[in-house]
């Protein structure tokens, strides 16, 4: 079940509190530099992956806790109304192992007269 349209999308009050800091220590960046594409001066880590992504976030830069480090990340128009967290993997794929192709092939014996073919 969604959550309630009446209490508004989950935020937590340190990262509204961090980004609204940002905003008041970088003032220029706030008003104009943010959208002309400018990045963000600080990168504002949090542990909150269940925060919603809000509109005032547009160009500011996260360093999201993934249970190791901090997955930096910028925040882009489409990633509005998701959670931080959907973008920093907590799991690493397993990668199988390549064939060295540099290796020399093993001669195949005949079993019939033991000798290599």
């Amino acid at each position: 079940m969604p959550r309630s349209v009446w209490k508004g999308p989950y935020v937590a009050v340190n990262l509204l509190q961090e980004v609204v800091a940002l905003a008041r220590k970088h003032p220029e960046w706030w008003s104009k530099g943010r959208f002309q594409g400018q990045k963000a001066p600080e990168v504002i880590n949090t542990f909150s992956r269940a925060s919603v992504i809000l509109p005032d976030f547009i160009a500011c830069r996260f360093g999201v806790h993934n249970g190791r480090s901090f997955v930096n990340m910028e925040v882009q128009e489409a990633m509005v109304g998701h959670r931080l967290g959907e973008f920093s993997a907590t799991r690493v794929m397993p990668k199988h192992k390549v064939k060295d192709s540099g290796a020399v092939p093993k001669k195949k014996i005949n079993a019939k007269t033991g000798k290599a073919a």
